[in-house]
């Protein structure tokens, strides 16, 4: 039976049955308050058994009414008896439209019951306030239906709502009882989420706890069940659920301060965002009401105005549980703290404000906001500067990309530009012109014949970038001022159309574009290399080196988030996926050992458990690291890498592996390359949708060289930063990242619709030791 309870399924019809409930209540109550509201009319019988007013409540509509204690009721909606609800000992006169009283001038007189502006003002607000937190909550459980996490925060919605619905409410009966059971099942579902949300990895210790929590709310169910019966409501339940509220919070706060130290920081982070935003909220419920209740016996401000500051706080809770963006977390975090102490602080001034009518206590009071709004922004100032020292670094890394990709197309432009004159100026039947650069692979650009037939890094390229002896063109012209002067590229001509030989007005045509495009070409390098030694002067300066550092730690502190933050989505896996099927089998295997009744089905739903487990752990351990590594070479990883991810078959994979065997590079920087690869190539499958996909490894030069290449959607400088603000282009950054601290270099060419080039080069073994 328990193993059913735990079904999914069940859960969630017991969500919406929940839901149901509460729809159908508070409807209910919503109606009842504008049909029969509470006149606020307390009465009692007198020696003769006639039913007199005993008093009349502050703020009720019946006190703008011409009536007082001692007046005879003659009738209630044409009854001689009324409908009486009994409350700490008070009988009050509920469910009246209409009221017939008798005063002291011997006339009868009739009152109509109908709702004042002001009520129907309050109710209106409390109906967008239910809306806002059952909507909060049915959005993340649509988001997140299979968390047990999500159906807890769910219900704490829900009976937040139902309190707040009851205590604006101007129908007593239901929601008298209402507000009863709501305020006995609060603690325990406030403070089981509290655990479940900060403690999911020992929530297993506080069983006993939410135990006796799960018995004291049975328990006062029942007596309230009782008190339903007897259509009465005792004083002494409200003071119980004040004290039980007030040690509730008492107990979180305990348990939050025994366990932080044990806590790791990202899980601080969470705790303390949990701890605040519900302490904040709840604060003026303590101050301004139960205690007061308690200790004088009345409060200082009524229920439903102190518990208002939980809606925002519910609506902050759902981001967190949806999104779950622990990465920056660390950037919002204090500022979010912040304004929730500030605006907790502004809402009990205002409170006290409308309670204190004192012309001393409200200059008090405004003293008091002053301080607090002087503070609150000096601190806000204090928080821009650290944010915007910590976005420096990004800013940087998305300025470089940029940089790098504007350089690409500048080139490739001069490259199409010229190649098409020529072309147009001399009848072949088509050329080529390259562009080398020592560091990255050349930038080729052909027309006619020999248009999208060379792809930089792929095998049809010529050995060692030398064009000179290539067989494929009838004439190869180096781009340079001389054999002592760098070279730029090469122009490699076709042969004629009429396969005759060039003409002396096409060979000066051929020369003289060749000294312009040396002379575009040259001042194209030229300004890339002075902004290279305009970065190394500044990182020889002093100012440079510190923010170098800063710039450092600021990557290390992102990366900590990270690697934690796939902790904690490796949890949230394990508790959510994992664990779930083994509850379910064990549970389902317990029924089957008690009653010993085998059922094929149910055998069938079995295996496919455990055959989920097994693929979804199997996939976790290749995701935290593949094995395949320890087993074999790169080439053997690069292989079994790209057959996971291609397993639906909708990219036409092409892996050439050229490096030498056995592999000259160390065990780490295998690991190292596989992983920014994989980010490389993961990145094609999830973005890029391409239709190609070629990754070639090969050694020159003395390095090590790896090129992953695709022909989808690409991207451009002017999109490129965007995305990166958005988050998205952290990937990139961090491989270039990683070559960096490996001694090597990352270059990144994309154009928008024709695909994507990453370029790896990484120094053989003796430069690799010598940067590490």
């Amino acid at each position: 039976m328990s193993s059913l309870l735990r079904h999914r399924r069940l859960q969630h019809c017991y969500i919406y049955v929940c839901l149901a409930l509460f729809i159908v209540t508070s409807l209910y109550i919503q109606i009842r308050s504008f049909a029969t509201p509470y006149s606020g009319i307390l009465v009692e019988q007198n020696r003769s058994l006639e039913w007199t007013i005993a008093g009349i409540q502050n703020d009720s509509i019946a006190a703008n009414w011409n009536i007082a204690p001692g007046d005879r009721i003659v009738s209630v909606d044409g009854q001689p008896t009324p409908k009486i609800f009994t409350a700490a000992q008070e009988k009050m006169l509920v469910g009246a439209t209409r009221i017939e009283v008798l005063g002291s001038t011997g006339l009868p007189r009739l009152f109509i019951v109908k709702p004042t502006i002001e009520d129907k003002l309050e109710n209106g607000l409390a109906f967008l306030l239910e809306l806002f937190l059952i909507g909060v909550g049915g959005y993340a459980f649509l988001k997140k239906p299979g968390s047990h996490l999500i159906h807890r925060f769910f219900l704490l919605n829900v009976l937040i709502a139902s309190t707040i619905i009851t205590l604006f409410s101007d129908e007593i009966e239901i929601s008298s009882y209402l507000f009863s059971y709501c305020a006995v099942w609060l603690p325990y579902v406030m403070l089981s989420f509290y655990l479940l949300f900060a403690f999911r990895s020992i929530y297993a210790k506080f069983r006993f706890l939410l135990m006796g929590y799960l018995a004291y709310a049975f328990t006062c169910s029942a007596f309230t069940a009782f008190f339903l019966l007897r259509r009465e409501v005792y004083d002494w339940v409200s003071h119980l659920l004040n004290i039980v509220f007030i040690f509730t919070l008492l107990l979180m706060a305990g348990i939050t301060a025994f366990y932080w130290n044990k806590l790791d920081r990202i899980e601080q982070n969470q705790l303390f965002l949990l701890f605040v935003g519900i302490f904040t909220s709840l604060m003026p419920y303590v101050l301004l009401y139960a205690l007061p209740e308690l200790l004088r016996g009345s409060a200082l401000i009524p229920a439903e105005y102190v518990l208002i500051g939980l809606v925002p706080v519910s609506g902050t809770l759902a981001y967190l549980l949806v999104q779950r963006q622990i990465v920056d977390m660390k950037f919002y975090i204090t500022r979010l703290s912040v304004h929730s102490l500030y605006y907790s602080a502004m809402l009990v001034l205002f409170l006290l404000a409308a309670v204190w009518d004192s012309l001393l206590y409200a200059a008090g009071l405004f003293i008091l906001f002053g301080m607090l709004t002087f503070g609150y922004q000096r601190l806000l100032l204090r928080l821009q500067r650290q944010e915007n020292r910590k976005t420096e670094w990004l800013e940087h890394q998305k300025l470089r990309l940029s940089l790098q990709l504007a350089e690409k197309k500048n080139i490739r432009d001069i490259l199409k530009l010229s190649a098409d004159l020529l072309h147009d100026l001399i009848d072949v039947e088509g050329l080529t012109l390259v562009y080398m650069d020592d560091n990255a692979l050349p930038l080729v650009y052909s027309t006619g014949i020999y248009l999208n037939t060379l792809t930089p890094g792929t095998a049809n390229m010529p050995d060692n970038n030398d064009w000179s002896g290539s067989e494929k063109y009838a004439q190869v012209i180096e781009l340079s001022h001389g054999t002592e002067e760098p070279k730029l590229g090469y122009l490699c001509l076709g042969l004629k159309t009429n396969h005759t030989l060039l003409s002396a007005e096409e060979h000066r045509l051929v020369e003289k574009f060749r000294s312009e495009a040396i002379q575009m070409l040259l001042n194209a390098r030229q300004t890339f290399r002075l902004r290279q030694e305009y970065e190394q002067l500044n990182k020889v300066q002093a100012a440079h080196h510190e923010r170098r550092l800063r710039d450092l730690q600021t990557y290390s502190h992102m990366a900590l988030e990270a690697r934690e933050a796939e902790k904690i989505r490796i949890s949230y896996f394990l508790h959510d996926d994992l664990l779930q099927n083994l509850i379910f089998l064990s549970r389902d295997l317990e029924e089957l050992y008690d009653t010993g009744k085998y059922e094929r089905e149910r055998n069938a739903t079995w295996l496919k458990c455990l055959y989920d487990s097994q693929r979804s752990i199997r996939s976790l351990s290749d995701q935290l690291y593949p094995h395949i590594l320890d087993k074999g070479d790169l080439q053997e990883a690069l292989h079994w890498l790209l057959r996971d991810m291609n397993r639906l078959n909708e990219v036409a994979v092409t892996l050439q592996y050229e490096a030498p065997v056995p592999e000259p590079f160390p065990s780490f920087v295998k690991t190292n390359l596989f992983r920014a690869l994989r980010e490389l190539i993961v990145n094609v499958f999830k973005h890029a949708e391409a239709t190609e996909i070629y990754v070639r490894v090969w050694m020159g030069k003395g390095s090590l060289y790896c090129i992953v290449s695709d022909n989808g959607k690409g991207f451009s400088e002017a999109t490129a930063r965007p995305a990166a603000e958005r988050g998205s282009g952290f990937g990139l950054m961090s491989v270039c990242d990683q070559m960096e601290h490996l001694g090597g270099s990352a270059d990144i060419d994309s154009v928008p619709g024709q695909g994507t080039t990453v370029t790896l080069k990484l120094p053989l073994v003796k430069e690799i030791t010598a940067n590490d």
